[in-house]
């Protein structure tokens, strides 16, 4: 799978949403996550209901790796002038890293650490920091703002794909 970069585009896309508001809807976006996972046994988070698309447990060990990217991309930004950062072709690592087989607590409590550790570094920084910009290698000039920006719609994007799952087993919304 190729990168989509209209999707990434709208992902950064500023609204003008407030920074302490965007640090908690990235803070919270775990709770979200846990929420539509609560009553989930094994054999529905290993579920296919959605033809062609991975399986919740597999959509949650993707957003718990793309966490660790995003996360590093914002301490680099934060820390360095105008730094390098390698786009990754998530769609390849669920084979390879065996996402069938993660432990649900585990990959959630990946993201609820990595994302509280770098709500307190976002919470830390100055008006003049959020304009801090980096290079991507795919997609060129972003600044901080638009990498959590970013961050916070593709796991908001990744609950609306588990609810879509949840509606196919015929599972009432969270």
């Amino acid at each position: 799978m190729q990168t989509n970069h209209k999707q990434i585009a709208a992902a950064q896309d500023d609204d003008g949403t407030s920074t302490r508001e965007l640090i908690a809807r990235y803070r919270d976006g775990h709770g979200l996550l846990k929420n539509v996972l609560e009553d989930l046994d094994d054999a529905r988070l290993d579920a296919r209901p959605v033809p062609g698309k991975l399986s919740t447990r597999e959509v949650l060990a993707h957003i718990a790796d793309c966490e660790q990217f995003y996360a590093d991309r914002m301490k680099r930004t934060i820390a360095m002038d105008r730094p390098l950062l390698m786009g990754a072709d998530g769609w390849l690592y669920p084979e390879a890293l065996h996402y069938g087989n993660r432990d649900v607590r585990l990959e959630l409590g990946l993201i609820e650490a990595t994302r509280a550790e770098m709500a307190r570094d976002l919470e830390a920084l100055d008006a003049e920091q959020w304009s801090r910009v980096a290079v991507h290698s795919e997609t060129g000039l972003v600044t901080l703002r638009q990498l959590l920006l970013h961050a916070i719609r593709h796991l908001e994007w990744h609950v609306e794909t588990i609810l879509e799952k949840r509606a196919a087993l015929g599972l009432t919304s969270q």
